[in-house]
């Protein structure tokens, strides 16, 4: 048994080496950062670049699973992804997951009809915006004031992804939903609907910076000093900010 034992160990240092060498990480469907089809692997994107070049930096295969947003959260709370791309640290989030340096300023806004919305709007005037029907993705937590005076009105309607909120607001079932700016910007033009849905630009509540959340019960969260001290590098050589300002064709 014993003479057994020592064949196999070779193989087996050799296994968790390997495993220890790669990353992997979720996140949504939600170009420009993250390019792909739900249940695939990331094809390109801003965060996923960002991703690549601190793994080709740390000697890390790092992956990137695209999943819908509710699932990406509950599989690094439980463990079956190493952790996410860039998000919003909440209290709730630093429960289960490590956070890195922030690497990204982004803020929320409005996608809206265009021909529900005439003249000047005061995009942080909830109380008035509230009679408009609004959506949100499912799992997504913006600004608990704003989505409490909707909630006032008329419940908040909840999507698979962006696009989807996109056709809904072209079929006239809401009128507004929130995104990303980048995100919004990005779709209304890949999706060809600049013309009927615009983008507000006005943040939801205050900005805020994004940072790579590292799950806890993956074990993963022991790798967020080593992301740091690579993000700080590239932050001084101008890298980061050269690779979170790219644009995404």
């Amino acid at each position: 048994m014993l003479a057994r034992l020592l064949f196999l160990l070779p193989a087996m240092l050799c296994a968790l080496g390997a495993r220890a060498d790669e990353l992997t990480m979720c996140y949504d469907k939600y170009p420009p950062y993250a390019l792909g089809e739900f249940d695939t692997v990331a094809g390109g994107g801003i965060k996923v670049r960002l991703l690549q070049e601190i793994g080709r930096q740390l000697g890390l295969a790092v992956t990137v699973k695209i999943m819908p947003w509710k699932r990406c959260l509950t599989e690094a709370k439980e463990g079956r992804v190493d952790g996410i791309l860039p998000l919003y640290k909440t209290p709730e989030r630093e429960q289960y997951m490590e956070f890195s340096a922030p690497v990204m300023r982004q803020y929320n806004c409005f996608l809206y009809k265009k021909s529900a919305f005439r003249g000047a709007v005061d995009w942080r005037d909830y109380d008035r915006l509230k009679t408009h029907r609004l959506g949100m993705e499912i799992g997504s937590v913006v600004d608990k004031d704003m989505e409490a005076a909707f909630m006032t009105a008329h419940p908040i309607e909840r999507a698979r992804d962006s696009v989807t909120l996109i056709k809904m607001i072209e079929s006239g079932r809401i009128d507004l939903a929130t995104i990303d700016s980048n995100v919004g910007k990005y779709l209304v033009n890949q999706q060809g609907v600049a013309d009927a849905i615009g983008v507000s630009d006005v943040p939801i509540g205050e900005l805020s910076y994004a940072a790579f959340g590292f799950s806890r019960a993956a074990g993963a969260d022991r790798w967020a000093p080593d992301f740091n001290r690579v993000i700080e590098q590239m932050r001084a050589s101008g890298l980061l900010e050269k690779i979170v300002s790219s644009e995404v064709k």
